[in-house]
This record gives structure tokens, C-alpha cells and sequence, in this order.
């Protein structure tokens, strides 16, 4: 109300933490949840982002709450950690559910079945004023929310962080796509 903002519906992709392994390892030792990282205390390598391992909701809140102890910690930021995974240097990392590498590696993403990492659901703010103007634009957030899921966004960020596709370009021929 101070500011004159509507909030419209949530979109339905969670862009929330998670951890990733190769599919092999994975499959090796059945790995399909956070917890069942615990069988394997003390013997895998973890790589994950500097500010994810520093904060309290990201590895030491993650090591409390699953009982976890990795055999080496070591910060990577950005896409070098999914490089580590995949040369063999690594045997975990931390990951958005929506990142295009996940997608491009064919990595396994492990429950959270603690539910540990809060929810990042994106929901479109909007000036009241704007809104009045263009009463349109509502209908058609309530009708991309649906189609914006955790698969979609990761296939959008595949093509621009891997195929180096223009934004705008990707964004478009999604919305063509899916009627708009």
C-alpha cells in the first residue's frame, strides 16, 4: 500500500538450492536424497560456491541438518565447480535448481527431503499504476506461471549460458512457443 505495488500470482519454478553429483556416482552408491549422502561421511569431496559455503543456510546449515561430513571442502565460484564434478577433482557441488549446467552435464540433483533450503519462488511485483494502465499484463503473468517451472527456466539458461543465445531471443521463442 506505501508504495502502490500489486503483487500477482507466483510463478511455479523454485530457482532454490540444491546438490548435484554425476549420475554415475549416483548411481553407484544409490543416491537420489540428501540423506543418503550420510552413507558416504567422511569419503566424498564437495565444491561448492564460496558464499554457499559461508552462509548459515548453505553448508554448515546443510552438514547439521543432513549430519553430514564431506572429505574436502573447497569454495569454487561460479561455473569452475561444475568443471571440477566433471574432471573428477570434485564429488558434489551446490547448485540453482534452474541452472542451464545441470541440464548440459546431465547431472543428478539431490532431494532435499529435509526440506532444509527455503523456497525461492519469483512473483511479479508490479507499480499499482503501471497496472491500471495496462490491466492486461496480469493475465498474461497468471497465464506464463504455469509454463515458468524449474525445467523450463534450466532450459532457458542452458541456451543462454551454454548455446550463448541472446536473452531476448530465448525469452521470445518461448513465449512463441506457448501462445503468446
Amino acid at each position: 500500500d506505501k508504495y502502490d505495488l500489486d503483487v500477482l500470482s507466483q510463478m511455479s519454478f523454485n530457482n532454490t538450492y540444491t546438490l548435484a553429483v554425476k549420475p554415475e556416482l549416483a548411481e553407484k552408491y544409490g543416491l537420489k536424497t540428501m540423506s543418503d549422502l550420510q552413507s558416504l561421511n567422511g569419503q566424498l569431496r564437495i565444491s561448492p560456491t564460496l558464499e554457499f559455503m559461508n552462509r548459515g543456510d548453505g553448508l554448515p546449515g546443510l552438514k547439521e541438518t543432513y549430519g553430514l561430513t564431506f572429505a574436502e571442502e573447497t569454495g569454487i565460484n561460479g561455473s569452475p565447480r561444475y568443471t571440477a564434478l566433471m574432471s573428477g577433482e570434485s564429488d558434489v557441488i551446490d547448485a540453482f535448481l534452474t541452472d542451464g549446467l545441470l541440464k548440459k552435464f546431465g547431472l543428478t540433483v539431490l532431494e532435499d527431503d529435509k526440506n532444509f533450503f527455503p523456497p525461492y519462488y519469483a512473483i511479479p511485483v508490479v507499480r499499482g499504476e503501471i497496472l491500471e494502465k495496462y490491466p492486461e499484463i496480469q493475465d498474461v503473468f497468471e497465464k506464463l506461471a504455469p509454463l515458468l517451472t524449474d525445467e523450463s527456466m534450466q532450459e532457458m539458461n542452458y541456451q543462454i549460458d551454454e548455446l550463448q543465445k541472446d536473452e531476448k531471443d530465448v525469452a521470445a521463442a518461448f513465449l512463441e512457443k506457448n501462445g503468446f
